[in-house]
């Protein structure tokens, strides 16, 4: 039998997120009659065994399943598993509850490893059950969070984060309340929950430890793209710009760079070249890709308000001209934040300016809120006496 070690350095980078990522990529319009790329799912997908992965991409991507394929995936996995059945049999009737877990954790990362989802879970819980160690049992649960992030099963990836945030408090090692965090952040990305996603990311920079989860270039790129969206203009310098690694990493992504510099150095003409860039990354992430028309859209609003700001009142053509467009998209784009209330500003069509609205009209209206607010809560509250009595 294999030393414990080396099992579980062969198996660590399972599930294999650059494979789910590829898959999702195929799965795109733009690259379904891409031959090539095609080719290289199928040739990963045959490499690693993936019988039950091949059915569920061929199903997903409208392929017909090559039947001299799937027999041979099959058939291994048939052989490795009967194996692994023999060896759990083996520990449950002779030897201690220590190697039943290690039994039934050789047979969920090989499950896992083929990419069959809910047999790779049943038998994690059946590991979990003969596991006493508090670092085991979150390794355990960690494997199911990249199991869901694998399938992009959200409910999965919830599950195992409230199952695992009780034992995190009970006292785990900083390597495992960084894994934590880091698959948190992931699942905020997913649900949209940038601002939980952006703290996480950032906290997380110089003390990064998830590489079998995802390279750290990519960490990069998820923390840049919530920090250039959540964060103020003063603490994306300090904590992005500013920060060495973030520096350091951004030196071979100078796409990813012009969009971050660009933006807080209003050389808007560049960073709208950036944006369309970073749309098309978007798009072909499969954590991303759900948001990156709601991503695309914040981070105009937060150009335009962030050169509009600047002046009581600004000429459409000199903004057109700063961003790289048309008088007329500018016009359109900006007409419409403003009337769903997103930009406190409004046009001068006569002078075609963009003129800056006071404040204090807003604090004017937001202290009537409040006022009439209070005079509500006064009500409630007499009322709540006189039904008490």
């Amino acid at each position: 039998m294999e030393p414990e070690n080396s099992e579980s350095d062969h198996y660590a980078r399972y599930p294999n997120l650059k494979l789910a990522q590829l898959k999702f990529k195929v799965s795109l319009p733009d690259y379904t009659e891409d031959v090539e790329l095609k080719k290289k799912l199928l040739d990963m997908i045959v490499s690693e065994e993936m019988g039950p992965y091949y059915e569920i991409a061929a199903e997903e991507l409208g392929w017909n399943i090559q039947d001299h394929i799937m027999k041979k995936l099959k058939d291994q996995n048939a052989v490795k598993l009967a194996e692994l059945d023999k060896a759990i049999d083996d520990a449950l009737e002779n030897l201690s509850t220590i190697d039943v877990k290690q039994a039934y954790l050789h047979k969920a990362n090989y499950l896992c490893k083929i990419g069959d989802k809910e047999n790779t879970i049943k038998s994690l819980s059946q590991a979990y059950d003969n596991t006493v160690a508090l670092g085991c049992k979150l390794e355990n649960i960690f494997k199911r969070m990249r199991l869901g992030l694998f399938f992009m099963d959200l409910d999965l990836m919830q599950r195992s984060l409230q199952q695992a945030e009780p034992l995190v408090e009970l006292g785990a090692d900083w390597q495992s309340r960084n894994c934590f965090n880091f698959n948190k952040a992931l699942h905020c990305i997913a649900i949209r929950n940038f601002d939980t996603a952006t703290d996480l990311l950032v906290s997380a920079i110089a003390t990064f430890v998830c590489t079998e989860i995802m390279a750290y270039a990519d960490f990069i790129k998820y923390t840049v793209l919530c920090g250039a969206l959540i964060l103020k203009r003063g603490d994306v310098k300090k904590l992005l710009i500013d920060n060495p690694e973030i520096q350091q990493a951004l030196h071979y992504n100078s796409t990813l760079r012009e969009y971050l510099f660009s933006l807080h150095e209003c050389e808007y003409r560049l960073f709208y070249q950036r944006l369309a860039d970073i749309e098309v990354m978007m798009k072909e992430d499969m954590l991303l890709h759900p948001h990156y028309r709601y991503y695309i859209k914040e981070m105009r609003i937060t150009a335009y308000d962030q050169l509009l700001s600047t002046y009581m009142s600004l000429g459409v053509p000199y903004m057109a001209s700063q961003f790289g467009v048309s008088e007329e998209f500018i016009e359109d784009e900006v007409s419409k934040f403003i009337a769903a209330g997103r930009l406190n500003y409004k046009i001068d069509k006569v002078s075609a300016k963009i003129v800056n609205v006071p404040l204090e009209k807003n604090s004017e209206v937001f202290k009537a809120v409040i006022k009439q607010g209070d005079l509500l809560l006064n009500h409630i509250h007499k009322l709540g006496r006189v039904i008490n009595i």
